[in-house]
């Protein structure tokens, strides 16, 4: 979300009081029911058994809490999702240095969400990571080379041939273990295409974080 609208977000927030993004509960942005279901953890792997850590599966408030920072452009929930990714990456890679490296995302889907949503999330993230004394960072060396279209419509079949290809590695590898992160995973077509991507180029992964698991 743009700045302005963000500072308006605030100034709006003072004068009507915020409700849950994830149950409507007024009095808070996320109430501490649904908190704890998006860090509730889920965990599934690709097919080649890397592991995928999920937040929380993609249903109830972890889903609704998603879709408010992707669709109704609530930039107020983000630092909620970074917390609960900061807590499942600990889960993934339990200690160490470690490196987020987001997915790559369309140039359709950063406008019409005020930016790259999955690479602010890794930001944050590793912010928080650092403040608990992690040594965490980001390396958005993933780039997509090709079209690619969204995928809302598109089958398990669809999706893997729509993104088939669609990663490469640019500039050096990161050193060290790295983490994919994504906002949902649901047919791990994606996933399983940038962990790909970085595995031709040399980069050791330890496996996908995301927000939500369908």
């Amino acid at each position: 979300m743009p700045r302005a609208l963000t500072d308006l977000a605030h100034v709006a927030d003072l004068v009507w009081p915020a409700h849950c993004a994830g149950c409507g509960r007024p009095g808070r942005v996320c109430c501490r029911p649904c908190t704890r279901a998006v860090r509730a953890g889920v965990l599934t792997a690709l097919a080649d058994g890397t592991p995928v850590r999920g937040c929380a599966a993609h249903d109830g408030p972890a889903r609704q809490l998603l879709l408010a920072v992707k669709e109704r452009h609530r930039a107020e929930v983000r630092p909620v999702l970074a917390d609960a990714l900061a807590a499942q990456l600990g889960e993934l890679v339990p200690t160490g240095p470690v490196r987020l490296v987001p997915v790559p995302t369309r140039r359709a889907s950063r406008r019409s969400r005020g930016g790259d949503l999955v690479a602010d999330l890794a930001a944050r993230a590793a912010r928080h990571l650092r403040a608990d004394g992690r040594d965490a960072g980001v390396d958005r060396c993933l780039h997509l080379v090709r079209a690619v279209r969204d995928q809302t419509d598109l089958d398990a079949a669809g999706r893997r041939a729509n993104v088939h290809g669609a990663f490469a590695l640019r500039g050096g590898p990161p050193t060290g273990p790295c983490v994919v992160l994504d906002d949902v995973v649901t047919t791990t077509a994606t996933a399983a295409e940038a962990v790909r991507a970085l595995r031709a180029g040399g980069v050791r992964v330890d496996g996908v974080l995301t927000v939500t698991v369908a």
